[in-house]
């Protein structure tokens, strides 16, 4: 195997297809109405469908944060929202949430082709879609553009990671969930340091530490758990320091999985990475609903974790 990276590649983005599970239930009723919006985007970079949620408390000319998150392999939007909760989140929290969609013809298993090249930089291909989604979001209901974030698990959580490292100026932090280190080096030839020092020629002047919470199930089997450490020694290196965490944290869901929380700090003191490693999770999004078959609800609350985790960091 390790003889053709290719081949590899290949079936790492195949596996990747185990993602999201297959939709089992309606979307939840929010205890107050916000408004569900969709559309169509469309550039010389490609055409994505996108759904999203204004909360109630929207008022125009109020700004308000804005999280973008992008589903995985074999789901949509719709379906990413119901795992996840993040509109039920957004009513509560009051924010605005935007699911960008694949396009099926882009790639028939739903994923973001993180792995081409085209695929891994500013102002090209499904980066420049995402971003362009981004901005139309956020231009339509005045976000506060110091509050704009990103995430997504898997195949979106390695795009959602390439989100933060092209557009630093866009995202003010992001949440990865089971993805990969920048131009994700699968057989890991490479060292975390050398994916960190890619990225900051890909952030060019615009390079800064974005703060980034990691969630990685120690019994993944789709992406090695090692993964998350080479996230994290990535950002790290974008960062200026070194890779070993300040603060080991171990954690425990009443009734559900125990996990150990890695901290990483700037030189100043400041919050740069914060890495959970769930004891026994395999590929599936943590505290998801049950609802879907690749929600585990038993782990920690990964969409509310990601939100407290955003408001702790607005551009600076």
């Amino acid at each position: 195997m390790t003889s053709n990276p290719g081949r590899w590649l290949r079936t790492l983005a195949a596996a990747l297809v185990l993602v999201a599970g297959a939709l089992v239930a309606p979307p939840p009723a929010h205890a107050a109405t916000g408004t569900f919006f969709h559309g169509t985007y469309v550039s010389v970079h490609g055409i994505r469908d996108y759904h999203g949620y204004v909360p109630s408390t929207y008022r125009p000319g109020t700004p308000i944060p804005l999280v973008v998150a992008l589903h995985g392999c074999t789901e949509n939007d719709v379906g990413f929202d119901v795992l996840t909760g993040w509109s039920a989140r957004a009513e509560q929290k009051g924010f605005a949430v935007v699911m960008p969609d694949q396009n099926n013809l882009a790639n028939p298993a739903g994923c973001w082709n993180w792995f081409l090249p085209t695929n891994q930089h500013r102002g090209v291909g499904e980066p420049a879609i995402i971003a362009g989604i981004t901005d139309r979001v956020a231009s339509r209901y005045g976000a506060d553009r110091r509050r704009v974030y990103v995430t997504g698990i898997s195949a979106g959580g390695v795009m959602a990671n390439i989100m933060a490292v092209s557009y630093p100026d866009v995202y003010a932090a992001a949440s990865v969930v089971a993805g990969c280190e920048y131009l994700c080096d699968v057989l890991q030839n490479t060292t975390p340091q050398q994916s960190g020092q890619a990225a900051l020629r890909e952030m060019g002047s615009r390079a800064r530490a974005v703060p980034v919470v990691i969630f990685q199930g120690t019994g993944d089997i789709v992406v090695p758990p090692s993964t998350a450490y080479r996230i994290a020694g990535q950002w790290t290196t974008v960062a200026g320091t070194d890779a070993t965490p300040d603060d080991t944290v171990d954690g425990q869901v009443p009734g559900g999985r125990g996990y150990t929380l890695l901290r990483h700090r700037d030189d100043a003191g400041r919050t740069i990475v914060d890495q959970y490693m769930i004891n026994g999770a395999g590929h599936a999004y943590p505290g998801g609903c049950s609802c879907s078959l690749y929600g585990d609800p038993a782990g920690p609350d990964a969409t509310g974790i990601s939100w407290d985790h955003f408001v702790a960091h607005p551009m600076p």
